[in-house]
């Protein structure tokens, strides 16, 4: 073999390892000059004889250029396809660029089946929903505060406790001075219907029915007194005692001393003055001087207060838990009353 055939061959391999195998290459080979270089390549040196292929240096020379040229080219374009040949080959393959669109609207609507306005009328009928199941049957229940003279006489009919399921009302006992009178136990009628709790020492039950109309009673034993405290508990109302002051006829083991010459007897004018509510026949009084409002019912002043009254001497008195204080007066344009130490002078007028 000669030394420019040498030489030919390994340029046409040192191509082939940049570029791409010989077999893609004889395949892309569509012009003469490159499939002639290539026969004369991988032919018997002896049919290239003088005789049957004559040729020249010069003209040897430049097949070899143009067979290096052609493996160069065709090795480089199929080493790096270009966007044509991608395009053509998608043509050639049947792809409808309009599938992709089609796939692509399919899986918006499969991962996001709904619209935004649909979203919010979703969230707003969840929000309604969640509002009526929650909501109570009915027309919800007053809130109520109250004070209540309880009557242990025999044949009297026991205080009633308006409760509603899903509020707590709270129930404190005092005495006739308005001391509180500590509770020794209780006693449930029926205590799958009723939830109370009570600190053990106190004077206050926290009352809660379990149950929107179901009825019960309740117990109720104070220190030093041997009567029973009896209540009934009535759910289902349309209004609800937040707050009963239980007023127990007596003076219990808190009384205050300077009380003890006070009559047995409530009177039910002076609690509902304690109540802020006077009776329709009362006739309002104008009092200056301190905080304090007035009335003169049946020939009597009725005071109510936080002061302490002084002078005169009051015929009757009743205070709530909250320190609200309740006077029965013989009438008088000038009070004197207390107020933390300092003496105050209430002057009424309207008498």
């Amino acid at each position: 073999m000669s030394k420019v055939r040498k030489m030919v061959i390994r340029k046409i391999f040192l191509t082939l390892l940049i570029g791409a195998s010989i077999i893609p290459v004889l395949a892309l080979a569509d012009n003469a000059a490159f499939a002639y270089g290539v026969r004369s390549l991988i032919t018997d040196p002896a049919q290239n004889s003088p005789s049957t292929q004559p040729r020249t240096a010069d003209k040897l020379r430049q097949n070899q250029q143009a067979v290096i040229d052609n493996l160069l080219n065709k090795a480089r374009s199929t080493a790096n396809p270009t966007s044509q040949n991608e395009a053509s080959s998608a043509s050639s393959s049947g792809q409808n660029p309009g599938l992709s669109d089609d796939a692509f609207a399919n899986t918006i609507r499969n991962m996001m089946p709904l619209s935004p306005d649909q979203i919010r009328t979703l969230h707003y009928l969840f929000d309604q929903s969640q509002q009526a199941a929650a909501a109570a049957p009915g027309v919800p229940p007053k809130p109520t505060s109250a004070s209540v003279i309880v009557n242990l006489s025999p044949g009297a009919t026991p205080p009633i406790i308006r409760l509603s399921s899903g509020f707590v009302t709270s129930l404190v006992f005092l005495d006739s001075s308005g001391a509180p009178w500590p509770i020794q136990a209780y006693d449930l009628g029926d205590p799958k219907s009723f939830n109370i709790q009570w600190n053990k020492k106190g004077n206050t039950l926290l009352v809660q029915a379990l149950s929107h109309y179901k009825a019960g009673n309740l117990a109720v034993v104070l220190q030093g007194l041997d009567t029973p405290v009896m209540l009934t508990l009535m759910p289902g109302q349309r209004a609800v005692d937040y707050r009963v002051d239980l007023r127990v006829p007596g003076l219990g083991p808190n009384a205050n001393p300077d009380l003890d010459g006070l009559p047995a007897t409530e009177s039910p004018e002076l609690l509902n003055v304690l109540n802020g509510v006077p009776p329709s026949n009362s006739k309002p009084l104008t009092i200056t001087g301190g905080d304090c409002q007035g009335w003169l019912i049946k020939g009597h002043i009725f005071l109510r207060t936080r002061l302490t009254v002084l002078s005169p001497g009051w015929i009757s008195t009743m205070s709530s838990a909250d320190g609200t204080h309740a006077y029965e007066l013989q009438t008088t344009p000038v009070v004197l009353a207390s107020q933390r130490g300092q003496l105050v002078k209430l002057m009424i007028e309207g008498l």
